[in-house]
């Protein structure tokens, strides 16, 4: 798998729905969309945001309301706390994305995917050797990866960098950690990790400029429109949607839940699509008897 390893960790983060950028995002009136949260009183207790785990340097879409509601916030709660580490993520997808003997990833795609993968090879100046021994979930998300870096996106011109530095002293925590959200991908089974390889194959062979549109959602706050795109590619697979969305999202509403109960009040930022759908985390909080509220 080679130095392949440390590029993984931004896509495992920004999979969902693939922000591969090839120009500058379009510099519109950002208004990304923020979300209260308030109890039953109507006391405000927290605030939900959605992100994007990897921009062309120069996005503008943080906005006044976004940095007042970190300021007015006791903690930033993020998908995983620590800051991203290639090294360790490097370390942590290799515990588990080798398997002695696997056929090479070419032989593992049916017949029409693998003219495809030959475009991306060749594209990202790739073969089937630097997979060798390699799970389809870990070649899915390093060609993710590298196919973001190749078309300029940068997790350091993400949203997460800007708003670690804005929490300044606040704490930082984590609803997982870089080594169980790899476990996710990990543990899913044969017929969905091919699916997960075959649409991000897809993705990677296409010269189209979709991303753009879907930045665009972003930076508009269509959350109506960043759903519908939750449900087309690997998401559309009901397997895939429910272990990287659905499944994750109730993890994370309980534990939302447990932290405004003991009287905290975060500010959480985690990626876009899992505030939008009807698996979203505002509706598990609203199900929990919080007020979700969209500011302004």
């Amino acid at each position: 798998m080679k130095l392949l390893l440390r590029l993984a960790l931004f896509a495992a983060l920004g999979i969902a729905v693939a922000w591969f950028r090839r120009d500058p995002a379009p510099q519109i009136d950002a208004k990304v969309a923020l979300w209260q949260i308030a109890d039953n009183t109507g006391t405000m207790r927290g605030y939900m945001l959605g992100t994007v785990h990897a921009l062309s340097p120069g996005t503008q879409w943080l906005r006044p309301a976004i940095t007042e509601a970190l300021g007015n916030s006791d903690r930033l709660v993020m998908e995983i706390a620590e800051p991203l580490n290639q090294d360790i993520a490097g370390e942590a997808l290799a515990r588990l994305a080798g398997t002695p003997g696997l056929p090479p990833p070419s032989q593992r795609l049916p017949a029409p995917y693998r003219e495809k993968l030959a475009k991306v090879y060749r594209k990202l100046d790739l073969t089937d050797a630097d997979f060798a021994d390699t799970e389809s979930w870990a070649v899915a998300l390093q060609l993710a990866a590298i196919a973001g870096q190749a078309a300029g996106a940068d997790p350091q011109s993400g949203a997460e960098p800007q708003l670690r530095m804005l929490a300044g002293t606040k704490p930082i925590a984590g609803f997982e950690t870089i080594d169980s959200q790899f476990g996710i991908f990990d543990a899913l089974p044969p017929r969905a990790q091919l699916v997960l390889l075959q649409e991000v194959t897809v993705e990677a062979a296409s010269d189209k400029d979709e991303e753009a549109d879907m930045v665009a959602l972003w930076l508009r706050g269509d959350d109506l429109g960043i759903a519908s795109e939750t449900n087309r590619g690997f998401l559309a697979d009901n397997g895939l949607h429910q272990a990287l969305l659905t499944n994750r999202n109730s993890a994370w509403a309980e534990q939302l839940d447990v932290m405004l109960k003991q009287g905290a009040k975060p500010f959480v930022a985690v990626g876009a699509a899992h505030l939008a759908g009807g698996d979203s985390l505002q509706r598990l909080m609203m199900a929990r008897g919080w007020q979700i509220k969209r500011m302004p």
